[in-house]
């Protein structure tokens, strides 16, 4: 019995040998498969619900960009990084995935390395918000499961396991802080970087760069001069966006870079080809038909996304030269592994019935524009419009002798929906509703003293809020479209009467504007073109003044402002005609601004019947101002 026992003993401690090294080699993969961004992604996230990919599959030249970010890019003599991209290509995936995998990854702040502080910028205070909701923390939730349960007895997913649990403040919509000291910051830098000066960094991430102004970018980078990880000095700097117009400081950050393009390798003669190359029409000839492409070298023809897997990045600029101050990669729609060659041709200006070339260069090609597409950029705004010292004001009273218009363009969302389903108003075509309320300064010079976006769209909520505004900013006129607003424009002119008109716009009209005294509610027709051409004119001779001491409560505005694009045309008779049309982004907030003009022009010509308003406009301020109300109906209690 004693010798059966001690059998039984021996055996188990054979066979916990025995069993030891496969756990040690088991753990030692594991480590190493976490030196590898792309291996660690694969392995602990899902994305949309379906785990995490980047190999095969035509995304090898995503997988070496994820690769130089989480590992060259660490080096003490690496550059800075400069992603120019298409649009709907992954960067700010690639910036969520690797600042996960920096802080999770068990490298950092782990006793033998400093930990890790990482700093996501973007332009805007929306897009920092955003960002947090749509981005980083669906990824977070939805990563693989741990062994660690919250205090409701649940299991943690793993990155949640490796948040920091001391504090609720260490997991915020602006702030993740995670085991071993490592942390993400999420905010904008303003205009000139202030809410992101004083701190240290270790790495930055600048989203949507080409709206971030040379001089935040210059501020912000400071924070990286202490930095334990990357360049000495410098840390890690990674600049991603979507490129607009040649000249911008996105543009000349592009042109010091190593401008690195992505080539094909071909099956067959083992060459390396470009699917594409900037300025230049040949990808038609290489790219036939929906995955199919022909080596232009052999021209056998092969699958895209099997010659993407053999392919290289090749740099067009020398990244030793010391003129090259950044390692520059450039990906666009074309290496998208779902996009089809046929795709593409839809999306092209002469097939698409709004798309410019404009949007195609920017959005699809990932190119910078040259030309005259855009009436106006947003840096010309902050320069020729913008009072750096004034903030929004939070009312005006009647007593201030001021002529003030409210503008309102009304969409079939609120801000809200927006953030809830982000993709549904491209598909919809659905915007959400904005305000913007201006005050008259003298001829033909206006300030804007507040903008905002509604953040909910029921007719209670939306009265509600216009009661308000015109109540604390005495308003003289408020002007909204009639688009979305049929019933509830009816309710607020019995409300207001005179002082709340509609606005509909117009491809053609004679006269330019007409005024129909006649319908309910009260309309103003105006020519489209003719007063967005007004608008523009106005805003390039900066005569709308912007109040930037509130840059983030008012950069959206900017934004929306300079999304408008020109598109020429050719009339029947052969005249040159030049349109104004909605570019990729929200232009609500321009619409809001033009019907606040719209209402100031129908108080300055007394409803569009004096032909010579300047007399009225050099004397609004002597209480000339032309009545608004002519049939106010007293409020309901």
């Amino acid at each position: 019995m004693g010798t059966r026992n001690a059998d039984r003993a021996n055996k188990a401690v054979n066979e916990a040998k025995a069993s030891e090294p496969v756990d040690i080699f088991a753990k030692l993969k594991q480590e190493l498969l976490n030196l590898d961004p792309v291996a660690f992604a694969e392995h602990y996230l899902n994305l949309d619900g379906e785990p995490f990919r980047l190999n095969g599959s035509g995304y090898k030249p995503f997988s070496d960009i994820y690769r130089y970010i989480g590992i060259k890019a660490l080096e003490p003599d690496a550059k800075p990084l400069i992603l120019v991209k298409g649009r709907q290509v992954g960067g700010t995936t690639l910036a969520s995935v690797l600042e996960l995998y920096f802080t999770c990854c068990g490298s950092f702040g782990n006793g033998n390395k400093p930990p890790i502080r990482i700093i996501h910028a973007f332009p805007f205070a929306g897009g920092a918000e955003n960002y947090s909701k749509e981005k980083l923390n669906p990824l977070i939730n939805s990563s693989i499961p741990s062994d660690v349960k919250d205090n409701k007895g649940q299991f943690k997913t793993y990155i949640q396991s490796m948040l920091d649990a001391t504090s609720d403040n260490n997991n915020s919509l602006g702030f993740k802080q995670f085991r071993g000291g490592n942390f993400i910051r999420i905010d904008s830098t303003s205009l000139d970087g202030g809410r992101l000066r004083g701190g240290t960094a270790d790495v930055i991430f600048y989203d949507e760069c080409q709206d971030i102004t040379g001089e935040a970018i210059g501020n912000t980078v400071e924070m990286l001069k202490q930095a334990n990880h990357g360049r000495i000095p410098g840390g890690v700097q990674v600049y991603f966006g979507t490129p607009k117009k040649k000249g911008s400081d996105f543009h000349r950050m592009w042109n010091v870079s190593s401008q690195q393009y992505y080539y094909l390798g071909c099956e067959k003669c083992k060459e390396h080809f470009p699917l594409y190359t900037p300025d230049s029409d040949e990808w038609k000839t290489i790219w036939i038909r929906g995955h199919i492409v022909k080596c232009p070298k052999c021209n056998f023809e092969q699958n895209k996304l099997e010659a993407a897997e053999r392919g290289k990045w090749i740099s067009s600029q020398d990244i030793n030269d010391p003129k090259v101050r950044f390692v520059g990669f450039h990906i666009n729609q074309f290496y998208m592994p779902k996009i089809k060659r046929e795709d593409i041709d839809a999306e092209m200006p002469e097939n698409h019935p709004t798309n410019t070339e404009r949007k195609f260069k920017n959005e699809v090609l990932g190119e910078f524009y040259h030309g005259d597409a855009t009436p106006i950029t947003a840096e010309e705004i902050i320069e020729l419009c913008g009072d750096r010292e004034r903030k929004c004001r939070s009312r005006i009273s009647t007593g201030d002798e001021e002529m003030v218009v409210l503008g309102i363009d009304y969409g079939a969302r609120s801000d809200l929906e927006q953030l809830a389903n982000p993709n549904k108003r491209d598909k919809a075509g659905q915007s959400y509703t904005t305000a913007v309320i201006m005050s008259v300064k003298g001829p033909h010079l206006f300030s804007i003293d507040l903008a905002f976006k509604f953040q909910r769209s029921d007719p209670e909520s939306k009265k509600g809020i216009i009661d308000n505004l015109m109540r604390q900013y005495s308003v003289n006129l408020c002007v909204g479209d009639i688009g979305f607003s049929q019933d509830f424009s009816h309710i607020m002119h019995t409300v207001y009467g005179d002082k709340y008109l509609v606005s509909r716009a117009m491809a053609k009209l004679n006269n330019k504007v007409s005024f129909n005294k006649e319908s309910y509610p009260k309309e103003i027709s105006f020519e489209r073109d003719y007063f967005i051409g007004e608008m523009f004119e106005l805003l390039k001779k900066g005569q709308i003044r912007f109040p930037l001491g509130d840059y983030d409560r008012i950069s959206w505005l900017i934004n929306h402002c300079v999304s408008m694009e020109l598109k020429p045309t050719t009339s029947k008779y052969g005249d040159p005609t030049i349109h104004y049309v909605k570019g990729s982004t929200p232009n609500d907030g321009f619409m809001a601004l033009l019907n606040a003009y719209i209402a100031y022009k129908y108080l300055v010509t007394r409803g569009f019947n004096d032909k010579n308003p300047h007399l009225i406009e050099q004397n609004f301020k002597q209480k000339e101002k032309p009545l608004a109300v002519t049939g106010y109906i007293k409020r309901r209690m």
